[in-house]
């Protein structure tokens, strides 16, 4: 049995947090999941067995701090899975735990690693936790925590930078001027924020847009969908589905599940792998 849990933060970490997860899955057989690349960093604890990484090459840390990344990576699990997950917005993980997510790129760091110790209780906590909202609430008392009485401009200025690439801004001189950064600083200071350069990042922001695009519509043309998103052509666009999800859109659609604006986030990083069962929602 599967159920799966959307949770939106509150209104105060909502320029931290874009979600909460909650995934388990009961006497699983061998099965995997393929996780693209979504411009953001996760929290994630895992309550249940424990699960492997074909980008690490690695049993993953049963709780831990997950970097930016530009590949895609197959996650093999077996027997119960449960996993509670904070998806972070994309310039958020630098602020909250003070670490340069350049650092962290392609890498999912043990909290233990992270010298937080109200991290560690909180991990405890969750651990012993089985209602979901309540364990929103604690991941919210030490996030605020953390956050308490600390403004930084520099995160405000990524963050609206962040806000124009959404809203289809490409242009990284225009981009450091939203930043009110010279050029090369501004590439040093946003790599130090979301782990990406601009131009990784830009991809990674127009390959999401053409795959929701993809998700909503899966009868739209190629060509259509590549000029919708300014791709040369649709050659360019299944060059960059191919990067970033190891398939082409064609074989995507075949294995991916129903596009639902309430999971449209989570379908959108998760593809399933060797598993043909679907979510029902708590």
């Amino acid at each position: 049995m599967e159920r799966f849990q959307i949770i939106q933060p509150s209104k105060l970490l909502e320029p931290y947090v874009k979600q909460y997860w909650f995934l388990a899955i009961d006497n699983a057989v061998q099965s995997s999941q393929r996780y693209i690349p979504s411009g953001c960093a996760m929290l994630a604890f895992h309550r249940g067995d424990r699960i492997y990484s074909t980008l690490h090459q690695e049993i993953q840390p049963r709780s831990g701090l997950c970097g930016q990344s530009v590949l895609y990576t197959d996650t093999v699990y077996s027997g119960n899975l449960n996993l509670v997950a904070v998806i972070f917005q994309s310039a958020a993980a630098r602020e909250i735990f003070g670490i340069p997510m350049n650092g962290l790129r392609d890498k999912n760091i043990d909290v233990e690693l992270l010298g937080d110790i109200s991290l560690i209780d909180l991990e405890k906590q969750l651990m012993e936790t089985e209602d979901n909202n309540h364990c929103v609430y604690l991941i919210e008392q030490y996030l605020l925590r953390k956050l308490y009485g600390f403004t930084s401009k520099r995160f405000d200025r990524i963050n609206a930078v962040v806000q124009s690439i959404n809203e289809g801004q490409q242009d990284i001189v225009e981009l450091s001027q939203t930043a009110c950064l010279g050029y090369k600083q501004f590439k040093r200071v946003f790599v130090e924020y979301t782990g990406l350069n601009p131009k990784e990042f830009l991809r990674i922001a127009r390959f999401r847009k053409a795959l929701h695009s993809l998700h909503k519509d899966s009868q739209v043309h190629l060509s259509q969908l590549a000029c919708d998103w300014g791709y040369c052509d649709k050659s360019h666009l299944i060059k960059d589905f191919r990067f970033f999800t190891g398939y082409t859109p064609k074989e995507y659609l075949s294995i991916c599940d129903p596009y639902s604006d309430y999971l449209s986030l989570f379908n959108s990083v998760f593809i399933n792998g060797e598993r043909e069962t679907k979510y029902n929602c708590l």
